[in-house]
């Protein structure tokens, strides 16, 4: 076959563009596997304390339990009614948060007559504990859904808020100008130089503030709801099911891993290519 027949089937079947979707593929997929032995080790020695019966079943439950119980909520529902609850509530928080922190963070970024103002009331808020704002969130909109969603929020809005501001104040004020210069709009100066700019401090704060509302939903759900992975874990400490309390904790972790690769990951990979920026 002839160099020019074969890059001519090259071409039909893919190319090159098909070659770089598989070896993107195998690699998020090795990715993870290259470290196997380290979680294969953490497995092992978990299984040998556990069946050395050091402590009691109910307080460290072998691994096969862990998996065992798994399999029967699965099969029964609860663990896929409980996610479905959680994920609902996590994403709507996580949407709020975004709503608010990424205009705010812009402006403090951008104004500074916006900044002066509002900053040393956001750093009064800052340092308050999220799970602190439970009590409060009761007593305004009782044990449910919104309640949970407020601490969310109020949680969650940190990192993003401050991460998009430190992006735009990091930017060299010669690019601004120099826009400026070139007859560029305000707008276009906005979307074209400073939102590339400071996209990777965006998209970190996007990381942390994700990360942040999948862990708080879980405080907040044990406190004030009745449903839920929060909940779960809860009930089954009270009833002394070990299994099931880590079979949660499992869940939560693989749920926010995997999103965490899809999503964010994709993200990046999309801002590297429209921008050629790396992060």
């Amino acid at each position: 076959m002839s160099l020019a027949s074969f890059e001519t089937r090259r071409a039909a079947d893919g190319g090159p563009a098909k070659e770089t979707a598989v070896k993107l593929f195998l690699n998020f997929l090795a990715r993870p596997l290259r470290h196997l032995w380290l979680l294969a080790a953490v497995i092992i020695v978990w299984h040998v304390v556990a069946i050395s019966e050091i402590y009691p079943p109910f307080l460290l439950p072998a691994p096969s339990a862990v998996v065992q119980s798994l399999i029967e909520m699965t099969r029964s529902g609860y663990l896929i009614d409980n996610i479905g609850i959680s994920l609902g509530r996590q994403m709507t928080g996580f949407a709020l948060s975004v709503a608010f922190a990424l205009p705010v963070g812009v402006l403090l970024g951008y104004s500074r007559a916006f900044r002066e103002p509002v900053q040393p009331i956001l750093q009064l808020l800052y340092p308050i504990p999220g799970l602190a704002w439970v009590p409060l969130a009761i007593l305004w909109f009782g044990i449910g859904v919104e309640s949970i969603i407020f601490v969310i929020f109020f949680s969650s809005i940190w990192p993003l808020l401050f991460n998009t501001q430190a992006g735009i104040t990091s930017i060299n004020p010669i690019y601004r100008r120099a826009a400026m210069a070139l007859g560029t709009s305000q707008w276009r100066t906005f979307t074209r130089v400073i939102v590339p700019a400071a996209l990777p401090f965006i998209l970190a704060g996007l990381r942390l503030t994700y990360g942040t509302s999948w862990r708080v939903i879980v405080g907040a759900e044990i406190l004030s709801a009745r449903s839920g992975l929060g909940f779960m874990i809860d009930n089954a400490r009270g009833l002394l099911r070990g299994e099931e309390v880590i079979a949660g904790m499992i869940t939560i972790a693989l749920l926010g891993y995997l999103f965490e690769k899809f999503a964010f990951d994709f993200l990046e990979r999309v801002t590297i290519k429209k921008w050629g920026m790396s992060l």
